[in-house]
């Protein structure tokens, strides 16, 4: 299983929210590049990287930053904002590896199939789950798309990989919401699930593995050190 370190940009910090409530800010850095050299030199091969101001834009604010953060060596995956064909290909261009679209397949089911025809694997479904349905447009706005079946309906329209954020886990440090990833996999056995929300220990980490799912992100609990990435590493066997 993959461990992806997080970054999460905002006004060009390194930030991270509790249940993207923006209220709820802390900062954790001036120099997002620098912390992702940090997690290159620990052994890590992804980075996760959201851009919360592109989020409550609509548009991709932190575009300039991809080219220094892929120069570290990591491979970016990169979310925030990404509403449209045009925003998805400006982030692929800039350096991301893959890409997460979240809010764009929610507003245009029709559309979803040309974005993973035209991109592959390129493209990271992110399904966003609070209180049983799929919320979207910064976890603002709430849809009555019952999980499962939305994730069943992306994989029928070319999807692979899944970001599967619990909501009201993110942030927390109160562990991931296995019941939600175990409801999922139970009907979509073929998806490739990368969990996020409360991932906060080695044994989160080897849950989720056991489970069968192919990721997890993990970011406050690495700042705060309540997660030891070197212990995470060494646990699942292999660079995050």
């Amino acid at each position: 299983m993959i461990l992806y370190p997080a970054i999460d940009l905002y006004e060009g910090r390194v930030v991270r929210l509790r249940q993207g409530d923006y209220d709820r800010l802390t900062a954790y850095g001036d120099d997002p590049v620098a912390q992702a050299r940090l997690f290159a030199e620990a052994g890590c091969t992804w980075l996760h990287v959201v851009d919360l101001e592109g989020t409550r834009a609509g548009e991709p604010r932190h575009l300039h930053l991809l080219p220094a953060l892929a120069e570290t060596g990591l491979s970016i995956q990169y979310g925030g904002g990404l509403r449209s064909r045009e925003a998805l290909s400006s982030a692929l261009r800039a350096g991301a590896t893959r890409v997460m679209a979240g809010s764009l397949l929610v507003r245009d089911m029709t559309g979803a199939a040309r974005l993973f025809d035209q991109w592959g694997e390129a493209i990271v479904a992110a399904v966003d789950v609070r209180d049983g349905a799929v919320a979207f447009g910064g976890w603002i706005e709430q849809s009555d798309l019952d999980p499962k079946g939305f994730l069943e309906k992306l994989l029928s329209l070319g999807a692979r990989r899944f970001l599967v954020t619990s909501v009201a886990r993110d942030g927390t440090g109160q562990g991931p919401d296995i019941e939600l990833y175990r409801s999922l996999l139970a009907t979509s056995p073929s998806a490739a699930l990368i969990a996020a929300g409360g991932v906060a220990s080695v044994e989160d980490l080897l849950s989720l593995r056991d489970l069968g799912l192919e990721g997890a992100v993990a970011g406050r609990s690495l700042y705060e050190g309540i997660l030891s990435l070197v212990e995470a590493l060494e646990a699942l066997g292999r660079p995050c």
